[in-house]
């Protein structure tokens, strides 16, 4: 990875990896570089392009996205699933498996509250950051209320229909 100074035309740093770069993404703030490869997940700072952190994941990764509030990342990759880390400590908080192919890219909403998977097999996912908050088109309903919901009539009663 170059950077390059647009003014002159010349190279002004340059960074190594081991393997081949898969992807590269900025932060929403533009402070952040995040690079993917092999089964790394590197962040850098964009001013200076010093590492800040860089983390070992579970299978050859594809692309990485960091959640605007720093806390969280996102990658996927080789093995079909899509996991999410601590940025701090880099632990595995989740792992999904919702894709039957491996998953070239992710990112998060402007808003960080979703973030969208893709993947070889022709899909594309959305998946709540918070799983299980009213957002955007889902209504979070517990299933105690959506029990009521279906049996309510209106009055504070359930009915029930009965032929006769």
């Amino acid at each position: 990875v170059r950077m390059w100074d647009i003014t002159s035309q010349s190279e002004v740093q340059k960074l190594e990896f081991d393997s081949i770069v898969t992807d590269m993404s900025l932060t929403k703030d533009g402070s952040v570089l995040v690079v993917t490869n092999g089964r790394t997940v590197s962040f850098f700072n964009t001013d200076s392009l010093e590492k800040l952190k860089s983390y070992s994941t579970p299978s050859h990764v594809y692309s990485a996205s960091l959640n605007m509030d720093k806390l969280t990342f996102v990658v996927g990759g080789e093995d079909f699933k899509l996991y999410k880390f601590d940025y701090d400590t880099g632990s595995e908080l989740e792992s999904y498996k919702g894709h039957f192919g491996p998953v070239h890219c992710v990112r998060f909403s402007p808003d960080g509250e979703l973030y969208a998977s893709g993947s070889e097999d022709g899909t594309l996912r959305l998946w709540q950051t918070s799983v299980g908050t009213t957002y955007g088109l889902w209504k979070c309903v517990l299933p105690e209320e959506a029990i009521d919901e279906t049996n309510n009539t209106g009055n504070g009663t359930n009915s029930v229909k009965t032929e006769g």
